[in-house]
């Protein structure tokens, strides 16, 4: 179903979009004419027959190693190129994709995945266990994949050809951690690595893998893909509006997000990005927990959602998606947008007839590189200030940021963090978290999180337990955007970090856990 938003383009663009939906959803974008002069359309590209082809543009310099590429726009090649274990879907399912079966062993600390035997690289070699465990090692040192596989202990590939995978706590959603991109182990390194998905790079196309054995068709179903290789931004842009490109996968609300004056479609592809509220219980305002706790109520996220990020945003009041299993609406319900609520809290707090915050200024610590984020915050200050509270927004420089939040040299901060498709929240409250700022460190919620690895089912006992305490106050999910011509594609279904899954075609993980046939490993 596509949801209908109106462009408004001056020097950049801005997007109103709907009320969110209860899965990513089309939206169609229709914008005003412009002329351009005989000398502008000089230096641009031809602008594109809309009846030809396909065609995408990446950044070949930052290439397409799914382990060290960080250039969104690249992560829609990536998607067509490469093949994991699973897939996380819309919903945060895993979907088995070249993982055949596995069993669960050793209650719950151990899997035994076995490859689907009729996988092949795009250069006809199998698919094997032994270039799993390759790029599992490659995923634990990359950035973009290290925190997803920080709690398996080993991993070795089996005389039967099966990998064994062992966890240091049960895990019942370990394959959800198991989507990162499968490439050929010797190639595990190299800037173009070789892989399984349905195309492959021939020169300057994308054209059919013939060693391709999935089920159905990616979303894009062509012989050719048209690839053009873009220097920068501006470049992608241009020939998005007027040259070969069809769709542009991207962050628009990134500080080097630009806009597209053509007519377009957009789609929204979800993310794990959590843009949150952290505290310092140790001093200053929000160690007082009545007013921490009360802070949820305070903060309108939708409306934040809709003029702040432009629609490509999810509100959240858990620190989970609610298009996750694990948001419990009920519990959202209760804590959500309710400004009576926090007036009462503000009361019980007693901080504005406190003595001791008299003349207190609370610091709202931002980073200054993401001006989005910064806006957030001031918006939320604003709240704050117009209940009587004194909060000033320190918006520094991401060095600085990373520096006062180690100090805790903050009342709150706005901060941003990828979460695992799971919802982990073991960093923020774990000894030596990576998250763990203002002294939140709090060794039974790291219990709650281990118990919530073990048995999804407790995930809503965590959440209600965070949303009890408060020691972090979740915003907003971020969505990224996938623009397309217009009439190019009828519909698409993304998931997390690809652009081009197909739903109709994925497998349930049930069709692949065969735990509990034949005799368990003793």
């Amino acid at each position: 179903m596509k949801k209908l938003i109106a462009l408004l383009l001056m020097l950049t663009l801005l997007l109103c979009a709907c009320a969110q939906q209860q899965t990513p959803a089309a939206t169609t974008g229709t914008v005003e004419s412009t002329e351009a002069t005989e000398e502008t359309q000089q230096q641009l590209p031809q602008k594109k027959d809309k009846s030809e082809g396909f065609g995408l543009s990446y950044l070949p310099d930052k290439g397409v190693n799914p382990y060290t590429c960080y250039a969104t726009v690249n992560r829609a090649l990536i998607s067509l190129l490469y093949e994991g274990m699973f897939a996380v879907n819309n919903q945060f399912r895993a979907e088995p994709v070249l993982c055949e079966s596995f069993k669960l062993y050793n209650e719950g600390r151990s899997y035994v995945f076995t490859i689907d035997p009729t996988a092949k690289f795009s250069d006809g070699s199998p698919v094997t266990a032994a270039d799993v465990e390759a790029c599992i090692d490659a995923g634990r040192a990359s950035g973009i994949y290290m925190e997803r596989l920080s709690h398996i202990d080993y991993y070795t590939v089996q005389e039967d050809g099966t990998l064994l995978v062992h966890v240091e706590t049960p895990y019942e959603n370990l394959p959800l951690m198991l989507d990162i991109p499968i490439v050929k182990a010797s190639t595990v390194n190299d800037p173009f690595p070789v892989g399984s998905g349905p195309y492959v790079i021939s020169g300057s196309s994308l054209i059919r893998n013939k060693n391709w054995n999935g089920a159905a068709a990616p979303a894009i179903d062509l012989d050719t893909i048209r690839l053009t290789a873009c220097k920068d931004s501006g470049e992608l842009r241009d020939n998005f509006e007027f040259g070969t490109t069809d769709l542009i996968y991207c962050d628009p609300n990134s500080p080097a997000s630009v806009g597209y004056r053509c007519d377009y479609e957009v789609w929204e592809a979800p993310t794990t990005v959590l843009h949150y509220i952290g505290f310092n219980l140790y001093s200053g305002y929000f160690a007082n927990d009545s007013l921490r706790s009360a802070v949820t109520y305070a903060i309108d996220r939708e409306d934040i959602a809709s003029k702040i990020y432009g629609g490509f945003a999810l509100p959240s009041v858990l620190p989970c998606s609610p298009y996750s299993d694990l948001s419990d609406p009920k519990l959202s319900d209760a804590y959500s947008f309710a400004p009576e609520k926090y007036e009462a809290g503000l009361r019980e707090s007693r901080v504005l007839v406190s003595e001791e915050y008299e003349y207190h200024q609370g610091i709202f610590l931002v980073c200054s590189d993401d001006p989005v984020r910064v806006e957030a915050a001031e918006y939320i200050a604003q709240v704050l200030n117009d209940s009587g509270l004194r909060i000033v927004v320190s918006a520094v420089d991401h060095d600085t940021y990373m520096k006062k939040l180690d100090k805790g040299d903050f009342d709150l901060y706005y901060g941003e963090t990828r979460m695992t498709a799971n919802f982990d929240l073991t960093e923020f409250f774990s000894r030596y978290g990576n998250l763990m700022y203002g002294s939140i460190k709090d060794s039974a919620l790291v219990d709650m999180c281990y118990a919530a690895m073990e048995n999804t089912g407790k995930y809503v006992d965590l959440s209600a337990q965070i949303m009890e305490q408060a020691p972090i106050c979740a915003v907003v999910f971020k969505s990224y955007a996938i623009y397309v011509t217009r009439g190019k594609l009828e519909d698409i279904t993304p998931s997390v970090d690809n652009a081009f899954h197909n739903a109709a075609a994925a497998r349930s993980l049930a069709d692949a856990d065969k735990t509990y046939e034949g005799d368990e490993e003793e």
